[in-house]
């Protein structure tokens, strides 16, 4: 049966390999027969070329004149440019000693007839040429040879021409780098990962003996630094045959590369490339610039353009007498016209058409040098670069003429570590570039870089999925196609599709059929949408195109009209992709003549139609329900817990104007932060609600107040004297405030304050520090009004009382959600930066301020801050962790929090910031603030930790209460998250402290086995080095593992169902020390357990081996008490009904102590001690030992 597979896999791909032949025109070069070249010399022939001396000016290109003449001229006459000017023998590799070599074995590297221009020179024999010329590291000369190209004849050698420097660095190409804005860094499982922005590379003809290369750059109009380059290049012994080894070959000069780190988001920059060499001179390009990439999920304008198979043509007219890539220059030049509203360039394969003569390179390198020496050229492989018989491509042909991808692999940079096939982010924009001349099918390993790059994108923050491939994998009518029945290549959207419809890919484009094709939103050949240019809400499959047009002949479509196809253009253009912000998209097609639109659709969405069920999802509902059942369980002990947000109490929708003349409400001071602090009522009208039915009439107020308290609060005699006052404490929000008097049962507006503003209510406030994703790299967020069109962010920061180093921020913000939050609960979230501080010294203090520098030059400044670096991983050193889950927000001032939902949260607030000193590192595990929807109270968290959050990590998990939300892809279908859905909040992740490892899980999420959740919870569990991290903590909002709350005792569970089902066997697997959850709002401590069993008699001292793992419900940081049940559980250790949290303190590998302590006076209730040395942690435990050990 393997052999029958195998057979029929072989002839797809001679038919993939025959379609490839077919489609294209060979290489005009290697229709001249060099090697048959002899020398017939005539003294009444010549040949001269000027100027000798070329880019007098500095310029790389320029246009020298040739004039000929020869005694016996003939039409099929033609004029050669060789480089290096010496093109004898000696160039010719000895392949046998025994046979003389031919006379000439390097290709030209361009030619035209002799009588191109010059129409009498077959009569005259007297003819001249214009031709352009670009600096190739050599000097040229020209050659009239006789007898056609089949059998040419040397009849006259013209003098020689150079450029003034031939070694000049030119034709710079700049890339996106793996991480939009990080540096290199080594992380603990012994894999480096390269963190950088943008790389420029370039060629030049100084190698390494020579001359040092760099980058000179910095932002336009500053302070300019140094980045020095790596160099490569590579001999014709890398080549896999001809022409590529013999005679097409050409010294490709050297390959330098730069990388420029720690780039502004959208900022723009200035560089220059540079060689400094061994005598002291150095030597410069030209200036170009450009502007820096956007932080991933930005939201500001993103233009992309795509297009495959361009290939080169000379402006000149030499080479392509065929025709064969006519439209290249077209498509370049309206690019070039159209460059400031482009931001990155994707050319999805067959790059320049070489095919084997090296030359050609620099000739396209020199064609999109303005393009590419402003913008990102990203690039994708192509059946003409990398398919070669025997070198590993996927097919067998000879289309990339012997270069076998060494040429793409070095003169382009791409962000992946094999040059093929890799994931890019640009803003809003999702990017996965697929390797089509490699095996792409299920099980290979490409198969599972695609699925990782769909899989692992935040569709909050980046909302457009693209994929990109030069073959066809997925849909088109291309006539090559057709003809097999395959409508695409075989076996690609196969294997691929369910991948592209899983992960809801919005579109893929493809290459190689040189046309334009749009194909309807598609999954297994029917279309999912009737619309045709404007898509909203989900597509229900992916849109496909075939964008190969650029300039490569015209490939023609078959005349049988198929059902998907919505529009075919055989025509040369290219594709552009407008982000205007995360909900829309719009995609045009554009021709390369004239640069006008001809193809068009728009996609209008929000985040919960990405996580919309699709047809896929649909066929797997009947297996759900019973699982549903147990959801609905879930959803009821939530709503049991809690009670309604006290702001949801307010009916502000049905309010009505009762304006009284008598009654008045003032506030003062009018203006608040006078001495630069950041706390110390919103103007509210109808203005400010969405209009979701233009037939209804909107309310008169249809926001909620960001706060409010019952005016009778601290004036008992306000009743009797209809007079009162009220103390209250406002905090910087980004706008100013007004306070209105309510009365009657539905709210009538009496009177309106003045407004009331701090003195900068766009300043940068509420800080949060985080850690990295190496130990040594820590990340501050703050808020803010300044958005990326008024001002840079950034971060002065440094060790404490040494020098102070700048760092950029990336900026996001967000738009309207769901009720109440995409409506009463609606407050413009500001722009939130965030900022990376790399290469920490471990234990070190530093101290850090933000700061936003506006247009005007103008720097606005945040309060000074310090934080003390994380320690090594694996650092002996004192490490202190506090941990806690549903702490909330509460008013200092008494108001919103009448309900007392959460009046304990700024105990436990109080308690921390006095006991800071003492603590290192902070996490929350999941309902962090219960806005429920109401965004302003985000605002009135952050600034209520800021004191903790500004000096230690805070890290955070994600609860019911910020994620929650139907139809929205969470686990559990209520609406806790009040219609957040997790845009305020979202994780699962792990973090290395010391000799810490923690694995934080997403509850809210699915975790059960053979999800991907569950996978990752393993590779964070067994990826710890326990010799340096003993101390294993698996922390999770949810209860997974053991509670004995009252609404899980009811159902039997004493956890969430199939929480420790799934995931007990890890924990005892991988020996986990300790599980910590929220969600109950109380404290409980388990004995070391294992399937319901205590594994250790110990209470408060375990010496040795727990045997188990120790369970904790850690809940009660400040949301209101939940009850226990009153039946006694064997495993329940201690109970306490009250608010507190958790301390872990590691004084070295061997010893830990855990205590919990009350929020109301900070003393310690409960506690625990772990000694131990590495021997304990790598003993066999009931769920690790091997089957004949354990007892019977």
């Amino acid at each position: 049966m393997r052999e029958l597979r195998s057979i029929f896999l072989g002839i797809l791909l001679v038919l993939g390999a025959f379609r490839s032949t077919i489609s294209h025109e060979d290489q005009p070069l290697s229709k001249i027969a060099i090697h048959k070249a002899v020398f017939a010399l005539d003294d009444n022939a010549y040949i001269k070329a000027s100027p000798s001396i070329l880019g007098m000016k500095g310029q790389n290109s320029d246009w020298l004149t040739v004039e000929y003449n020869s005694p016996n001229p003939s039409v099929d006459d033609w004029i050669g440019v060789f480089s290096p000017s010496n093109f004898s023998s000696s160039t010719c590799p000895a392949e046998n000693p025994r046979v003389y070599p031919p006379l000439l074995c390097s290709a030209p590297i361009k030619f035209q007839y002799a009588n191109y221009s010059s129409p009498q020179y077959k009569s005259t024999g007297k003819g001249s040429l214009k031709l352009q010329l670009i600096n190739q590291r050599s000097d040229f000369s020209f050659v009239l040879f006789t007898n056609g190209l089949l059998n040419p004849k040397v009849v006259a050698v013209s003098n020689k021409v150079t450029f003034t420097n031939p070694n000049a660095p030119v034709y710079p190409r700049l890339a996106q780098g793996k991480v939009w804005n990080e540096v290199k860094t080594f992380v603990a499982d012994n894999t480096f990962q390269l963190h950088i922005q943008m790389t420029v590379t370039w060629t030049s003809g100084y190698g390494i003996n020579e001359a040092e290369p760099f980058v000179e750059w910095g932002p336009k109009g500053g302070d300019r630094t140094y980045s020095p380059a790596g160099t490569l290049t590579f001999g014709r012994g890398s080549m896999c045959g001809a022409p590529a080894r013999t005679v097409g070959w050409r010294d490709p000069g050297y390959i330098h590369t730069g990388f420029l780190r720690e780039l502004w988001p959208n900022a723009m920059y200035t560089y220059k490339l540079g060689h400094r060499l061994f005598n002291g001179t150095y030597i410069w390009s030209s200036e170009y610039q450009f502007k820096a990439s956007p932080y991933p999920g930005q939201d500001s304008l993103q233009q992309v353009i795509i297009f495959g198979d361009m290939g080169k043509d000379e402006a000149d007219g030499s080479n392509e007498y065929n025709n064969f890539q006519r439209g290249s220059l077209n498509t370049t030049r309206q690019l070039i016209q159209d460059l400031k509203k482009i931001d990155i360039v994707f050319h999805i394969g067959d790059i320049c058409y070489a095919n084997g003569y090296i030359s050609q390179w620099d000739q396209f390198t020199a064609q999109i040098e303005p393009i590419a020496s402003t913008v990102p050229y990203m690039i994708a492989s192509g059946n003409h670069e990398r398919d070669w018989p025997g070198t590993g491509s996927f097919y067998g042909n000879m289309d990339s003429g012997g270069e076998c991808g060494v040429l793409v692999e070095n003169m382009f940079y791409v962000p992946t570590e094999n040059r093929a096939k890799y994931s890019t982010d640009y803003g809003m924009f999702r990017f996965c570039i697929a390797d089509t001349e490699q095996d792409w099918r299920e099980g290979t390993e490409q198969y599972r870089f695609i699925e990782h790059c769909l899989a692992s994108v935040d569709r909050q923050k980046q909302p457009w999925l693209i994929f990109l491939a030069h073959r066809v994998l997925g849909y088109s009518s291309d006539l090559s196609y057709a003809v097999e029945g395959s409508f695409a290549e075989p076996m690609g959207r196969e294997s691929l599709q369910k991948l592209w419809q899983k992960y809801k890919v919005d579109i893929a484009v493809f290459g190689h059929v040189h046309n334009y094709e749009r194909i309807c939103p598609i999954y297994q050949n029917i279309c999912t949408n009737k619309e045709k240019h404007y898509y909203k809400g989900s597509l229900n499959g992916t849109i496909h195109i075939a964008a190969g047009g650029a300039g490569a002949s015209l490939s023609p479509f078959t005349t049988l009209q198929t059902t998907w196809s919505l529009y075919r253009d055989y025509d040369h253009g290219f594709v552009k992709l407008t982000a205007l912000d995360h909900s829309n998209l719009l995609f045009e097609y554009k021709k390369s003549r004239d640069g006008k639109v001809y193809d068009s659709f728009r996609i209008s969405r929000d985040y919960r139609d990405i996580l919309a069920c699709s047809i896929l999802v649909r066929m797997r509902e009947l297996r759900l329900i019973f699982f549903g059942i147990l959801l609905v369980l879930g959803t009821f002990q939530v709503a049991s817990s809690h009670g309604g947000h006290p702001l949801s109490r307010i009916a502000i929708r049905k309010a009505t104007y009762a304006l009284n003349d008598n009654a008045y409400v003032k506030a003062s001071p009018a203006v608040v932060g006078l001495k630069g602090q950041n706390s110390e009522w919103v103007t509210v009208d109808a203005s400010t609600c969405s209009a979701e039915n233009p037939s209804v009439n909107p309310p008169l107020l249809c926001s909620a107040p960001i706060k409010y308290q019952y005016a009778n609060y601290s004036s008992p005699q306000y009743k009797g004297t209809g007079k009162g006052s009220l103390k209250l404490m406002l905090i910087n929000q980004r706008s100013d405030f007004s306070v209105a008097l309510f009365s009657g049962g539905l709210p009538k507006l009496v009177a309106v304050s003045n407004k009331i503003a701090f003195t900068n209510p766009n300043a940068p406030v509420y800080p949060r520090l985080a850690q990295g994703k190496t130990w040594n790299e820590m990340t501050v967020t703050w808020t803010s009004g300044y958005g990326i069109n008024e001002a840079e962010a950034f971060v002065q920061w440094g060790r404490k009382g040494g020098d102070r180093t700048h760092s950029p921020a990336g900026t996001l913000t967000f738009d309207r959600g769901s009720a109440p939050a995409r409506t009463v609960g609606w407050r413009d979230p500001g722009y939130i930066h965030t900022s990376f501080l790399k290469e920490l010294w471990p234990n070190a203090m530093y101290t850090y301020k933000v700061g936003h520098r506006l247009f005007n030059s103008t720097y606005i400044w945040s309060s000074e801050y310090q934080f003390k670096a994380s320690p090594y991983p694996g650092q002996n050193s004192l490490q202190r962790v506090v941990i806690f889950g549903d702490m909330g927000k509460d008013e200092a001032d008494g108001s919103n929090e009448y309900n007392d939902f959460q009046y304990a949260s700024l105990n436990t607030t109080r308690q921390l910031i006095q006991d800071l000193k003492n603590i290192d590192i902070v996490f929350h595990i999941g309902d962090i603030c219960y806005a429920n929807g109401y965004i302003s109270q985000w605002d009135q968290f952050t600034a209520q930790i800021e004191p903790i959050a500004s000096t230690v990590p805070y890290m955070i998990a994600s609860g019911n209460h910020e994620r929650d939300w139907p139809g929205t892809g969470s686990f559990y279908g209520n609406k806790d998250s009040g219609g957040e859905c997790g845009v305020l909040a979202e994780t699962m992740y792990s973090t290395d402290y010391g000799m810490f490892r923690f694995c934080v899980a997403d509850t809210e999420h699915d975790w059960r086995e053979g999800t991907e959740q569950y996978k990752f919870i393993e590779h964070c569990l067994a990826s710890v080095d326990r010799q340096k991290q003993p101390w294993l903590i698996f922390l999770a909002h949810r209860v997974l593992g053991y509670s004995s709350g009252i609404f899980y005792a009811v159902d039997g569970s004493f956890a969430e169902p199939m929480g420790r089902e799934s995931l007990q066997k890890l924990w005892q697997k991988y020996k986990v020390d300790i599980a910590i959850y929220g969600h109950v709002h109380n404290y409980e401590r388990t004995c070391p357990i294992y399937q319901n069993i205590c594994t250790n008699k110990e209470k408060n001292y375990y010496k040795g081996t727990l045997n188990g793992t120790i369970h904790v419900v850690a809940g009660g940081g400040g949301a209101g008490l939940a009850e226990f049940t009153p039946l006694q559980t064997t495993w329940s250790l201690y109970r306490d009904y009250d608010y507190g949290f958790v301390k872990l303190t590691a004084f070295d590998h061997s010893n830990l102590l855990f205590e919990y302590k009350k929020s109301s006076d900070g003393k310690v209730y409960d506690s625990f001690r772990i000694s131990r040395d590495y021997r304990d942690i790598l003993a066999c435990t009931v769920g690790s030992c091997p089957s004949t050990t354990l007892a019977s």
